[in-house]
């Protein structure tokens, strides 16, 4: 959830608006309090959207067919103005994780539980489709987990079936719903009944006890041939569900039951204070204290409380004077989702840069690190042959023995956190000598060596750049797959995809290929939404990096000796800077390996395989300072989360590390003789992390710069499956932090790895 400023706050009626707790295709839906202390999740639409003549008419409908829907196991719509310049709607909010969280990144919902959930979200639908509604989108994205139940939420696409079928909520054409959980009848664009949302039921059924979805596919248009077509594995699902699945799932929309008939079916349940495991309890309980955190309240959280029908409310506190008041505005360092597992919030550690010892951290959202440069290297001509898909985990975690900056220390751990749990696939191995079970997953589905991984600013998604021009994005930590964006060879058999970039607010993925095209995907339906082409000095080249400014309003990608700065929203280009002394050796080792933009946006970071350290000013077009690295280049650039300390991936030299106000050179930092692969910063500040060609990950402390931990992955185990791909040594390519500096994502050839870091 991210905290808005007062410019960024839409205007919602009597509502005050706090936080955005999301975005979806028709807008964002933020966090509200009511002037009595309620707490409503309010959907503002998009601009775009009111451009539409009949928006507001089909928005008005939409409002009045969703007031008709009561009942314990939905959120209920309160207050909507279909008239206001941004529409809006609100509804109860709900805290408690979507039922996808929990399957995916917790574990899949006992038989217990998962019969529970029938019950309600069968008692749900038939509020639903007694307001003479079909809900068209019923998933485990539109299910919330609440103390006391399931609340289905997210009325939004649904469709009016009654006043001669004339008040369609969308356009005619539009396919609507997910794909994975739509009826085969809504696959096809037929008329739908209400016995649609009951197979979707079922199919949300089948993820919640398996933790997959019943008709998986590698495309879009692949699931949807398996909806109509293909019969599901019900093996997985538990005795005591898969009778109610399997019916529930009838291709024939007769043969299904009605959901008064789920509920004979499940017949009558003991009463349960805590309906869900103990973890999913958990999540609540720290969700509420997020909300509290938030809104400025008692970090026990006593100051929210329940007020019926699932209600949450903030009780008034009495002021100075005696009267009551509620807290008039949030603190502004709390960014969290409240529909994933809450963590706590990111706070940028002063980076050790003696030349500015007194200057505040500022927040760090929004910085990433620059690109990652390939190893093109002896494997890429050796004819390698695609790896075997073995499930892994690694079992060593030692603390480093290796000298940096200023000396060397061990680590000493903790029992990991037990707030998710690994992937079915995955084995867990025994404790270390360090006393310590890192979780480290090796995924099983990349037909190609990685080039390129990020976390996406929310941490859900870990988007995936490949050697065969591929793009993707899995799920954290899961690694299941999530979308392909781009699949491998689509764009040509020798055009790679060489780096991959978040924009600061999650939305959009940028993505640049050897070509130097960068591609702009919309992150929430995976869809393709601008192209950008370089100059014809840019084709061809083995170095290729993107990023975003911090504001998300610029682009700036490299490719060869030609770096291109884009507006993201016009798509126009900004500027095209090329260094005028150029390279002073042979081209091929004159590129631009890496940009990186200064936290203010003015200034653009850049490193050369030349040794060289170049700061734009973007608005000016030219070089404003050069520094010399060491012999073998420079190539990964990482800019601390403060903006003050820029990291340089300088090859077998290791970590090179230089002041960004003073431009000078703060520490050189090894561990390995061999090429250093890419370099990142945790999102909190605190930590510098490197991988080595060899695989291993060094962990320095920024306060120090002394090591702190090895992520050593040379075990048996994965040098046995690393083998497999015939490329002898490991190309450890590219790493990233998770946004709440948990995990580390790391490429290994052919494999992402997981680690877990607390």
């Amino acid at each position: 959830m991210e905290l808005m400023g007062e410019a960024d706050r839409p205007v919602a009626g009597p509502y005050r608006l706090v936080a955005e707790l999301g975005r979806g295709g028709m807008g964002r839906v933020l966090l509200g309090v009511a002037p009595d202390g309620r707490l409503v999740a309010v959907k503002v639409v998009r601009s775009q959207f009111v451009e539409d003549d009949g928006f507001r008419t089909r928005f008005r409908r939409e409002v009045e067919a969703s007031r008709k829907v009561s009942g314990a196991y939905t959120a209920a719509v309160v207050d909507a103005d279909a008239d206001a310049p941004l529409p809006w709607l609100a509804s109860v909010f709900v805290p408690g994780p979507a039922l996808g969280q929990v399957a995916e990144n917790v574990a899949p919902l006992p038989p217990e539980s998962t019969v529970r959930l029938a019950a309600g979200l069968a008692a749900a639908l038939a509020e639903i489709h007694r307001a003479g509604l079909i809900h068209r989108d019923l998933k485990p994205s539109n299910v919330l987990l609440a103390a006391d139940g399931p609340r289905v939420i997210d009325f939004g696409i649904a469709r009016a079936i009654d006043s001669e079928n004339i008040t369609k909520i969308t356009h005619t054409g539009w396919l609507v719903g997910s794909p994975a959980f739509m009826s085969p009848e809504q696959a096809e664009s037929r008329e739908l009944t209400p016995a649609s949302d009951v197979f979707s039921l079922g199919a949300v059924l089948f993820q919640a006890c398996t933790g997959r979805v019943p008709f998986a596919g590698s495309s879009t248009l692949q699931m949807l041939y398996n909806v109509v077509h293909s019969e599901p594995d019900l093996a997985p699902v538990p005795d005591e569900l898969r009778g109610l699945v399997e019916r529930c799932l009838d291709k024939d929309p007769s043969q299904r039951p009605t959901p008064a008939g789920i509920l004979e079916l499940v017949g009558q349940l003991a009463p349960s204070a805590r309906p869900w495991p103990a973890a999913v309890h958990d999540l609540i309980d720290a969700q509420q204290a997020e909300i509290a955190r938030v809104l400025g309240l008692p970090e026990d959280g006593g100051a929210l409380v329940e007020s019926g029908a699932g209600t949450v409310v903030l009780r008034a506190e009495p002021g100075a004077d005696g009267t009551a008041r509620l807290p008039v505005d949030p603190p502004t360092d709390l960014p969290v989702d409240l529909h994933v597992a809450p963590t706590a919030a990111p706070t940028a550690a002063p980076t050790a840069a003696p030349q500015h010892p007194d200057r505040p951290a500022d927040d760090p959202a929004g910085v990433r690190r620059a690109s990652r440069r390939v190893f093109l290297l002896g494997a890429l001509g050796a004819g390698v042959t695609a790896a075997v898909a073995v499930p892994l985990a690694v079992d060593r975690f030692s603390g480093s023995s290796a000298k940096g900056g200023s000396g060397a220390s061990s680590s000493s751990s903790t029992s990991p956190s037990q707030t998710a749990s690994p992937s079915p696939s995955a084995s867990r191995p025994g404790s270390t000598a360090a006393g310590r079970t890192p979780l480290v997953t090796l995924s099983n589905k990349l037909h190609s060596m990685l080039t390129a991984v990020e976390f996406s600013p929310d941490g859900r998604f870990i988007a995936l750049g490949d050697l065969d021009g591929g793009v993707e994005l899995r799920h954290s930590p899961s690694m299941k797959l999530a979308a392909i964006l781009s699949p491998p060879g689509e764009g040509g058999s020798d055009n790679a995809t060489g780096d991959v970039a978040f924009s600061p607010d999650g939305s959009l993925l940028a993505s640049i290929d050897d070509y130097a095209t960068i591609t702009l995907w919309d992150v929430v339906p995976g869809k393709k939404v601008a192209t950008l082409h370089g100059d014809k000095n840019q084709k061809d080249s083995e170095y290729d990096s993107v990023s975003f400014s911090r504001d998300g309003k610029t682009l700036a990608y490299s490719s060869n000796t030609t770096i291109t700065v884009w507006d993201v929203r016009s798509r126009d280009k900004i500027a095209t800077l090329v260094d005028p002394m150029g390279p002073t050796t042979d081209v091929n080792t004159g590129w631009v390996a890496s940009v990186v933009f200064s936290r203010d946006g003015r200034t653009l970071i850049a490193s050369t395989t030349e040794n060289k350290l170049h700061f734009w000013d973007i608005g000016r077009r030219s070089i404003t300072a050069t520094v010399q690295g060491g012999k073998d280049g420079l190539y990964d650039l990482a800019l601390s989360p403060d903006g003050k300390v820029v990291a340089a991936d300088a090859g077998t030299e290791g970590v090179r590390l230089w002041d960004t106000g003073s431009r000078k050179e703060i520490e050189t930092l090894t561990f390995t003789s061999q090429m250093i692969g890419s370099v990142a910063f945790s999102p909190d500040g605190k930590s510098l992390a490197a991988s080595e060609r060899g695989g291993a990950v060094q962990i320095w402390s920024t306060a120090t710069w002394n090591p702190i931990r090895t992520l050593d992955d040379s075990t048996e185990s994965v040098a046995e499956a690393l083998s497999s791909t015939g490329s002898g040594d490991v190309f450890a390519d590219a790493l990233a932090f998770s946004p709440d500096n948990k995990l580390l994502v790391e490429s290994l050839d052919y494999y992402l790895a997981l680690w877990r870091l607390t």
